[in-house]
């Protein structure tokens, strides 16, 4: 056996060829079949507008909350700067009673500028309004032990007085807070003051920067006085698809995800895990050794099939 690492898999909520096609059965039978195989979690993605097909991130994890009961659930991240802070804490809350405590709460501010524009919020202010955001979030669910849990926030964008959070998360002191960072200098010391661990973007980080990066967000944490035995990291939107055949892999590649991601079909091959299952585990070798906790697999077609190939000719070797 290898290195322990967890993996999970992200939900289809994008069709990344281009048409509409959803559908119930689609979802739910994919989030069973991924409890079947037990992955460590599931997990969705959330934008308002895209290029293509997009299912609702929080109505999507809502449903799948209510026909799994194992398998832990997360978003990957949801933009609680578009969706608002406030009702997002609220949202998530909801969903970790009803999974009984499965969640955990990938946050960030996206990188969309048409999901900002269509909701008529200032691209530029993203950041600054991430930042009063996960104050938010952590004050509503870190409130005073009175009944009713009273909060108050006092930011530059956001406002409250004598807000009434109820009910609680079920987990405590709440579910855990990962933040979403392409590896900036800012972005990580975010991560470490505000977050209980990192969500690193797969196809926006080498293995040698990701190392890099993680000993720099542990650094951060310890100067700030906080626990870094506990502290997450996941490598998620690990897009890919499992073949022997060469050339089906890259016309997936090329046809597929390059058109929907705006990004070079070589550099995709090469970041993410596309090939045979040898090809593929040499890859995960490398991110073990970097320090890597845990995957999030995104198959890009055959979403079933894929998921039932990587967990019996991958991740069962570790």
């Amino acid at each position: 056996m290898k290195e322990t690492i967890a993996f999970g898999v992200h939900l289809p909520v994008v069709n990344l060829e281009g048409n509409s096609t959803h559908s119930r059965e689609q979802i739910l039978s994919f989030a069973e079949k991924a409890e079947r195989l037990e992955y460590d979690s599931l997990s969705v993605n959330d934008h308002v507008v895209f290029t293509t097909s997009w299912l609702d991130a929080v109505a999507t994890l809502s449903a799948v909350a209510g026909t799994t009961s194992k398998i832990k659930l997360g978003t990957s991240i949801l933009n609680i700067v578009i969706r608002n802070p406030i009702v997002s804490a609220r949202t998530l809350a909801s969903i970790d009673i009803i999974s009984s405590g499965r969640l955990f709460a990938g946050v960030g501010p996206g990188s969309s500028k048409k999901d900002y524009d269509v909701c008529r919020i200032p691209y530029e202010e993203r950041w600054k309004r991430f930042d009063e955001a996960l104050q938010i979030l952590r004050t509503l669910w870190n409130t005073e032990s009175d009944i009713p849990r009273l909060a108050n926030f006092d930011g530059v964008y956001y406002k409250m007085e004598n807000v009434s959070m109820e009910p609680q998360p079920v987990q405590e002191p709440h579910p855990p807070i990962l933040i979403g960072s392409w590896g900036s200098e800012t972005g990580l010391k975010r991560v470490a003051k505000y977050g209980d661990g990192w969500m690193a973007s797969a196809y926006n980080i080498t293995p040698e920067k990701f190392k890099e990066r993680w000993k720099t967000v542990l650094s951060y944490r310890k100067s700030n006085g906080e626990d870094t035995e506990s502290f997450q990291n996941s490598m998620m939107s690990m897009f890919g698809y499992i073949d022997n055949d060469k050339e089906k892999v890259h016309r997936m590649v090329k046809n597929i995800l390059s058109p929907a991601l705006g990004r070079r079909p070589e550099d995709l091959e090469d970041l993410l895990l596309f090939g045979s299952v040898d090809h593929c585990i040499n890859k995960i070798d490398t991110l073990c050794n970097v320090g890597v906790k845990r995957i999030h697999f995104w198959p890009i077609y055959d979403f079933n099939e894929q998921i039932e190939i990587f967990s019996k000719e991958i991740a069962s070797n570790y």
